[in-house]
């Protein structure tokens, strides 16, 4: 599951003692299992129960407000998934002593993928799960507060993004090629927009769990909603190393040009905005990312 360095403080704050009154209380059957190890990431506190389940609480009220996809889709939409994913299979309602929905969830077993590489064969399963998660999604489905959004829409942020990159990089260890990595932006926000489908929209490597190099399942739904799904293609090419890429397109079952335009287009996006992060380990996957896509290189 994900950790997240330096996590923010909880609001409220989740224990232990928080965990079990809410279960003696909504689901008092869970009680049978122990409460293992708290997992605590940027959204979401999971704690283990039993073997096979797991706890999932949000820890603050953006978290909790973006809960409608896992809460309330994905339950419906799972029914025909080939891949593991922590579905919700009861939702608990507030309390005096929390606030928001929580659920319980199947426990993904695996390792992320940031320690454990996927195989050729993990990434062509990984390529299957995304084809098998893209369906179409309806008008009034949940929308991402960003990636529901264009391209074309998100330029502006995306180039001040760029251009700040391209300023620090000035004193430091890395150089980018600010025209390149535009060029490669623009061309994937030229192309026409495209239906919406279900997608995942944070598809990072300790999101994506394996073991033995195959893929095992994807986690931490909470951005899930409807956008363009060159989103998670992008987002899937920075985070596995070039030479799987292939693979990985030929298990989604390949797509055209104007989509890995579009999906170079967020690898760029995505790249960057990794690379400006002040955490040591997004950065290193930012600027790998942004190599990858040859649009910069270490200078020392």
């Amino acid at each position: 599951m994900t950790v997240s360095a330096r996590p923010p403080v909880a609001d409220p704050e989740i224990t232990a003692d928080l965990v079990m009154s809410l279960l003696r209380a909504q689901v008092p059957e869970a009680c049978q299992f122990r409460l293992g190890e708290p997992y605590a990431g940027k959204d979401a506190v999971v704690w283990r129960l039993g073997n096979d389940w797991a706890v999932r609480l949000p820890r603050r009220q953006l978290a909790a407000d973006r809960q409608h996809t896992e809460l309330d889709w994905m339950p419906h939409l799972s029914q025909n998934w080939r891949f593991r994913a922590p579905v919700p299979v009861r939702v608990g309602s507030p309390a005096r002593a929390y606030p928001w929905r929580w659920s319980i969830v199947p426990w993904v077993p695996g390792i992320a993928m940031h320690e454990v590489p996927l195989s050729l064969t993990g990434a062509a399963e990984l390529g299957a799960a995304l084809a098998n998660l893209h369906q179409l999604a309806p008008a009034h489905a949940p929308r991402h507060p960003r990636w529901s959004h264009s391209l074309l829409a998100r330029s502006a942020r995306t180039d001040d993004r760029l251009g700040t990159l391209a300023r620090r990089t000035e004193v430091g260890p890395w150089r980018l090629d600010l025209p390149a990595a535009q060029r490669i932006y623009h061309a994937g926000a030229a192309q026409s927009p495209v239906p919406h489908r279900w997608a995942h929209l944070d598809m990072r490597a300790h999101h994506i769990m394996t073991f033995d190099g195959r893929f095992v399942g994807l986690i931490d739904w909470g951005d899930s909603a409807a956008a363009d799904p060159a989103v998670d293609l992008g987002q899937t090419l920075i985070s596995l190393p070039m030479g799987a890429w292939d693979a990985f397109i030929v298990g989604y079952g390949g797509v055209d040009l104007a989509t890995f335009a579009r999906a170079r287009a967020v690898a760029v996006e995505t790249a960057a905005t990794l690379a400006l992060s002040p955490h040591p380990y997004d950065r290193i996957a930012g600027w790998a990312g942004l190599v990858a896509l040859g649009v910069a290189y270490r200078a020392s």
